[in-house]
């Protein structure tokens, strides 16, 4: 009885076994027909992309670069005012032997000392009147930045809008004073 019992379960195994390789077959040429299928369908989708996206755009040319001079681009520093500015805001006068430089390029150079030489009194002017209405403890400061910042903002505002590139004319703005000196007991 043994054997009877065995032989069923061997032609079971072998019925699994011969199921397997025919699904296996089927199941595969499914797979490749759905890949094939996938990729019709992709190159459809990007030939209608392209169809919509039109013709490249033309080419256009563009100006050519101009190398810019080293020695054009080097940087200059122009006296804009050698005189003693007075503050009396702390309630005592206070003269401060001072000078003032901007920074530009070389290539503005020239144009920029005419420009202060033509309103040497009007730059003037404009400097003595920060300087005068300046808080006492910005001439505490060690660099002067605040004075430094307003009279820099102030040769900008004359000096940059002149410029047909585009690019600001004034690179810095440098003060040199010496400590203040008291006139007034």
């Amino acid at each position: 009885m043994s054997d009877k019992k065995d032989k069923p379960a061997e032609g079971a195994a072998a019925n699994d076994a011969n199921a397997g390789k025919d699904g296996g077959g089927k199941g595969g040429s499914k797979m490749m027909l759905i890949t094939v299928v996938l990729l019709v369908l992709e190159a459809a989708v990007f030939g209608v992309v392209f169809m919509f996206l039109g013709k490249p755009k033309s080419v256009e040319a563009t100006e050519p670069i101009v190398h810019k001079d080293p020695e054009e681009e080097k940087i200059v520093e122009i006296l804009v005012l050698n005189d003693k500015l007075a503050n009396d805001r702390s309630g005592l006068t206070f003269v401060y032997p001072t000078e003032i430089y901007v920074q530009v390029k070389k290539k503005d150079e020239t144009w920029v000392t005419e420009e202060i030489e033509r309103f040497k009194n009007e730059i003037r002017a404009d400097v003595v009147a920060v300087w005068r209405t300046a808080d006492p403890h910005h001439f505490q400061e060690a660099r002067l930045e605040s004075l430094t910042r307003r009279i820099e903002a102030l040769l900008r505002d004359r000096f940059d809008k002149h410029n047909t590139d585009g690019e600001p004319v004034v690179v810095k703005c440098v003060i040199v004073s010496g400590t203040g000196i008291r006139v007034n007991r």
